[in-house]
């Protein structure tokens, strides 16, 4: 067995990493939105897995829309999706079509019980079959997460109630970046999908007990650790 050095193991994993496309959606409603903040998150994210070697396919603007979105997963297969925006239980939200909040990812259902906006497309989840799925979005592991693994999705991790995150002057959503970005790190650098998960829950946990005293972080981390849900094979990784 041939001996390497850490730069020759580092570098023979970005050779196999060139080799994985993965997509990066975000969608981006302004200042004001959390769609700012996740937008953010997305772009680091994006730095992060091209210097790890991956070919990396950055969905966003007038892409985040239901017919651009679709047609780009088809063309390239990627083997994991990381989607930053709005969601709903049956489907993820884009950018603003016309005014109104378009979707992108659908189980072909409207959600009657949250003021998502309208979707009224037809399932797409066939596009993504055999691609993980990880979305920072609201509910959408409730349904269109349970939906997914019906239609080939190996593994989906989503919040199967909302995602909170706290954002002010201070630079307070930078606590949430701290305690939720990992989980997509993790999953890059090869962890399996189950472990990410669990990791992260565990590292929120010490987050809610140090902000115990401030109820308004510890309060919505706690609610974020709760309803963080990973579905499908525990055991995926890239």
């Amino acid at each position: 067995m041939p001996l390497f050095s850490i730069p020759e193991l580092r570098e023979e994993a970005r050779k196999n990493r060139n080799e994985i496309t993965i997509a990066i959606s975000r969608s981006n409603l302004g200042a004001g939105d959390a769609t700012f903040h996740l937008n953010s998150w997305a772009e680091e994210l994006i730095t992060y897995a091209k210097n790890l070697g991956y070919n990396v396919i950055d969905i966003n603007g007038p892409d985040m829309v239901y017919e651009r979105f679709t047609e780009i997963l088809e063309n390239t297969h990627p083997a994991v999706l990381f989607n930053f925006s709005h969601g709903c239980r049956n489907y993820l939200m884009g950018n603003l079509v016309n005014g109104v909040i378009g979707c992108t990812l659908t189980r072909g259902s409207e959600d009657t019980q949250h003021s998502c906006g309208f979707c009224g497309m037809p399932n797409n989840l066939k596009t993504l079959s055999g691609t993980a799925i990880i979305t920072y979005s609201c509910h959408a592991a409730y349904q269109l997460g349970r939906c997914s693994i019906k239609y080939g999705i190996p593994s989906f991790v989503g919040f199967s109630d909302s995602l909170v995150i706290v954002s002010d002057r201070y630079g307070t959503q930078n606590i949430f970046k701290e305690g939720l970005m990992p989980l997509a790190r993790n999953i890059l650098i090869g962890m399996p999908i189950g472990v990410a998960v669990e990791i992260t829950k565990l590292e929120l946990l010490e987050m809610v007990k140090k902000y115990k005293p401030i109820e308004l972080l510890s309060v919505p981390l706690w609610y974020d650790r709760k309803y963080l849900t990973q579905l499908g094979d525990p055991n995926w990784s890239l």
